[in-house]
C-alpha cells in the first residue's frame, strides 16, 4: 500500500520523463524499507544532476512521514478505539531507518509536533502510539526529542519507563551524560526529568548525582582530562546542585564526604589555576547546598578569584531554570506542515493476523477446545531458514551495519571470514570499515556465541592486513570514548592475529611446558594429596620401565624461520611506546579499579616476544619491555605483580639459552634478586607461586647461558 502510495504521488511529477518512468518501473521490484528509505539515492544516482523535486530528500521524506501520519490517523488509531489489534512495527521501522540515515528532521519532526505533541496530552491511546515509536527502537529520535522539548514532555512521553527499560536508563545517563558532551540545555532537561519522580529520584537521579561527584574527586580524571571534559563535569554538578532539594543525603553520607574532602584536596594541589578555581568553587557550593555541615561551619575559600566570568557561569547554572520545564517546545522554525483533516472511519469485522504486534491485549475466546484435533509428532521436523547469506563482501558489510535485523546479522558475522579469504583485494577498501562496526557493537543481540564470532572477524582481517589493521587498532586502544571491553577485544586481536602469523604450533618453543614444570615443582610439597589416581599410576609405571637403547642421542633442535619479525614491530611498539605517557586509558578509566586493563596489555606484550621468538628484533622488543616491567615492580595492585611476573617469564622463555647480550644477562642476575625478594615478602600468595616457577625458569636458563659460553 505504501509503495502505490509513493508512486502515485510522485508519478505526477515525473510523467513526462518517460526513462525516469522505466527505470523506476525496474525497481519497483524491491518492495521493503530498504527500497523506500533509499529510493531518493537510486534516483539521484539514475539522474545525476537532473533530479526530479519530488525525489529531493527534504520534500520526499516530509511526504513520507505526511503519509505515515494519515495512516495513523485513518487506520491505526480507529483499530485501537474499536478494539482491534493493529501492527504500527514497520512505520515505526521506516521512522528509525530514515532518522539513522540523518533524515530526523523531515521525517519526525511533522509526527512529533503535529501530531503527538497535539494528541498526547489528553488521549492515552495516542499516547501508546507515540511511546512505541520512542522506545521501540532507543536511537537519534529519542534525541531530537529530547533537544526539542522539554522535561515536561520528557515526562509525558517516558513517565517512570526508565525505571522498567535498563537501555532506556543507560541511553539517558551512560550515553549522553557522561559519554556525549553535549548542550547544557539537554543535561538541564534530562536532569529535571529524573527528579519529577520520587521514584525516578532515589534510584536514577541520586546515583547520577554521586558518579559525578566521584569522577570529580578521581585524581586520575583531575590529572589526564582536558580542560573542556573537566569543566563540563563541574557544570553538570551544579546543575544538580540547582536540584539540592531532591538529594538525600542520609544513606550516601559518608561516600559523598568522602568524595568532597578528596576532591577539594586533590583540586587544590593541582599546578593548573582553572583546576583550583574550580575545586575551590565546587567544594563550597557542595557544602553550602547538602547542608552537610551547620552553619557555623561552612567551607569559604579566599584564594581565587570570585568574580571570574567562569564562576560566575557555575553560579548561574546553580540556580534551577525553569526555562528547561517551561520553554518552547520546538527550538526550530513554526511553520506548520498540513495534516488531513481527522476522521473516523469504522472498520468492518475482519480476521486479526497472528503476525501483528499487539498493542491491546487479544481477547480470549473460552470457547476453544483443540481436543478435537489429532496430535502430530513434531519431533522430526526441521525449521527452514529463510535467511540468506551475504554472498559478496559489500553485501555482508550491509548486513553488519544493520543491527535491526538480527539474523541477517548472525549470518554475515558467521561468512565473514570466509569472504575476506575470498576477495581478499576487493576487502581491502572497507576492511577499516569493517572493524569499526565489529568494534563498536554494544550489544551481543542474543546471538549465540556472539563474541566469538565478533573476534574471529577481527582476528581474519588483521591477518590478511596486518600493516593496515594493527596500526588502526594500536592507535585505538589510547583513543578516548572506548570502553573497557574494547580496549581488552583490541589486545585480544592483536595477540591472536600474532599467533596465527607467527605460526606459534611450528616454531620451537618451550612456554608451556616450562611453566608447567616449574608449577609441578613449587607444587610438590603442597599438592601431593590432590594428584589423582591417574597420575600417580603413570608416574610408578614410568619409574618401573626400563628401556634398553645403544648410543642414545639427544633430539636435535630445529629451528623454524619465523616470518613474523618482519611486521611484528608494527605489534609491538605501537603499544609500548604510550605506556609512560599522559593517558588515562590503561588503570585511570571508569569502573576499572583493579587495572585489569594494564594486567591484559602486558601480558599481551609479553605473549608478542613469544611469538616473535628467532626474530631478530626480539633482543630489542625485550630491552624495551624489560625497562617497562622493572617501573612496575612495585605496585601496590598485587594484580599487575602478577602480570609483571608473566611477562617476565615471557621473555625468558622467549629468548631461551641463545641470548649473548650482556646488557640482557645483567637484566636476568638484577630479576633473580627481585624474584628472591617477592618469594618471601609480597603478601599475596599467588605472586609468591608464580615467582617460584618463574624462578626455576630463570635459573635454568643462565645455567643453560654459561654452558653454551
Amino acid at each position: 500500500m505504501l509503495i502505490q502510495y509513493v508512486y502515485e504521488y510522485h508519478l505526477i511529477y515525473i510523467e513526462e520523463f518517460d526513462l525516469y518512468q522505466k527505470l523506476l518501473n525496474e525497481l519497483e521490484q524491491d518492495k521493503d524499507i530498504g527500497y523506500i528509505i533509499h529510493l531518493p539515492d537510486r534516483i539521484s544516482n539514475i539522474c545525476m544532476t537532473n533530479i526530479p523535486i519530488c525525489f529531493q530528500s527534504k520534500i520526499y521524506f516530509h511526504r513520507l512521514s505526511q503519509y505515515i501520519q494519515e495512516q495513523l490517523i485513518t487506520y491505526h488509531y480507529p483499530n485501537m478505539v474499536a478494539q482491534i489489534d493493529t501492527n504500527i512495527n514497520f512505520l515505526c521501522q521506516l521512522v528509525h531507518r530514515a532518522a539513522k540515515l540523518g533524515h530526523t528532521e523531515y521525517i519526525w519532526r511533522p509526527l512529533y509536533k503535529n501530531l503527538f505533541l497535539k494528541k498526547c496530552l489528553n488521549d492515552p491511546l495516542w499516547l501508546r502510539l507515540a511511546q512505541y515509536f520512542l522506545l521501540e527502537t532507543i536511537d537519534d529520535i529519542l534525541l531530537y526529542t529530547i533537544q526539542h522539548g522539554n522535561a515536561n514532555i520528557l515526562d509525558l512521553f517516558l513517565s517512570d519507563r526508565i525505571l522498567h527499560l535498563p537501555l532506556l536508563q543507560t541511553y539517558l545517563t551512560d550515553t549522553l551524560l557522561f559519554r556525549k558532551q553535549l548542550s547544557l540545555d539537554i543535561v538541564q532537561t534530562i536532569l529535571i526529568y529524573l527528579t519529577m519522580s520520587i521514584n525516578r529520584t532515589e534510584q536514577c537521579f541520586e546515583n547520577t548525582f554521586i558518579r559525578f561527584l566521584q569522577l570529580w574527586s578521581q585524581d586520575s580524571f583531575i590529572r589526564f582530562s582536558s580542560n573542556n571534559q573537566h569543566l563540563y563535569i563541574c557544570q553538570c554538578i551544579c546543575i544538580c546542585l540547582s536540584l539540592n532539594k531532591q538529594i538525600q543525603t542520609n544513606k550516601d553520607k559518608d561516600q559523598i564526604l568522602l568524595c568532597i574532602l578528596n576532591g577539594i584536596r586533590i583540586h587544590i594541589e593541582s599546578t593548573f589555576d582553572y583546576i583550583r578555581r574550580r575545586g575551590q568553587f565546587i567544594g563550597e557550593l557542595i557544602i553550602e547546598r547538602i547542608n552537610l555541615f551547620s552553619q557555623s561551619t561552612q567551607l569559604q575559600f579566599n584564594t581565587y578569584d570570585k568574580n571570574h566570568p567562569e564562576i560566575q557561569m557555575l553560579k548561574k547554572l546553580a540556580v534551577i531554570n525553569q526555562s528547561c520545564i517551561d520553554r518552547e517546545l520546538s527550538d526550530d522554525e513554526q511553520e506548520e506542515i498540513p495534516t488531513k483533516k481527522e476522521s473516523i472511519v469504522s472498520i468492518p469485522d475482519k480476521p486479526i493476523s497472528s503476525n501483528t504486534v499487539v498493542l491491546r491485549e487479544a481477547s480470549i475466546d473460552d470457547d476453544d477446545d483443540d481436543s478435537e484435533f489429532e496430535s502430530y509428532d513434531y519431533s522430526h521436523d526441521t525449521v527452514k531458514s529463510d535467511v540468506q547469506k551475504p554472498t559478496y563482501i559489500r553485501t555482508c558489510l550491509a548486513d553488519l551495519i544493520a543491527t535491526d535485523k538480527v539474523s541477517q546479522l548472525e549470518a554475515a558475522l558467521h561468512v565473514l571470514p570466509s569472504l575476506i579469504e575470498i576477495y581478499k583485494i576487493e576487502c581491502e577498501e572497507v576492511a577499516l570499515e569493517i572493524v569499526r562496526i565489529l568494534l563498536n557493537y554494544n550489544s551481543t543481540f542474543n546471538i549465540e556465541k556472539f563474541q566469538e564470532l565478533q573476534l574471529n572477524g577481527l582476528i581474519t582481517l588483521c591477518k590478511t592486513y596486518p600493516l593496515l589493521i594493527s596500526d588502526y587498532l594500536c592507535k585505538q586502544f589510547y583513543e578516548k570514548n572506548y570502553t573497557i571491553n574494547q580496549r581488552s577485544l583490541i589486545l585480544k586481536t592483536i595477540q591472536e592475529t600474532g599467533k596465527k602469523l607467527s605460526e606459534i604450533d611450528q616454531i620451537q618453543t618451550k612456554i608451556q611446558n616450562e611453566l608447567f614444570v616449574s608449577d609441578n615443582d613449587g607444587d610438590d610439597d603442597d599438592d601431593d594429596d590432590n594428584d589423582s589416581w591417574q597420575s600417580t599410576i603413570n608416574k610408578r609405571l614410568k619409574l618401573k620401565t626400563k628401556y634398553k637403547i645403544k648410543n642414545r642421542s639427544k633430539k636435535q633442535i630445529l629451528f623454524k624461520e619465523n616470518y613474523f619479525g618482519n611486521i611484528v614491530g608494527q605489534f609491538f611498539y605501537p603499544l609500548i611506546s604510550f605506556i609512560d605517557t599522559t593517558t588515562p586509558h590503561l588503570s585511570l578509566i571508569n569502573n576499572d579499579n583493579d587495572h585489569l586493563l594494564l594486567c591484559e596489555l602486558l601480558a599481551c606484550l609479553g605473549r608478542l616476544c613469544i611469538h616473535a621468538q628467532n626474530t631478530l628484533p626480539l633482543n630489542n622488543m625485550i630491552k624495551q619491555f624489560l625497562q617497562v616491567l622493572k617501573l612496575l615492580q612495585q605496585h601496590e595492585d598485587a594484580g599487575v605483580r602478577h602480570a609483571v611476573i608473566y611477562a617476565y617469564a615471557c621473555c625468558l622463555v622467549s629468548i631461551g639459552n641463545t641470548c649473548h647480550d650482556e646488557d640482557l644477562q645483567g637484566n636476568f642476575i638484577e630479576l633473580k634478586q627481585w624474584l628472591d625478594y617477592i618469594i618471601i615478602k609480597d603478601t599475596n600468595t599467588e605472586v609468591q607461586k608464580l615467582a617460584r616457577s618463574v624462578r626455576q625458569i630463570l635459573l635454568k636458563t643462565l645455567q643453560e647461558m654459561t654452558q653454551n659460553e
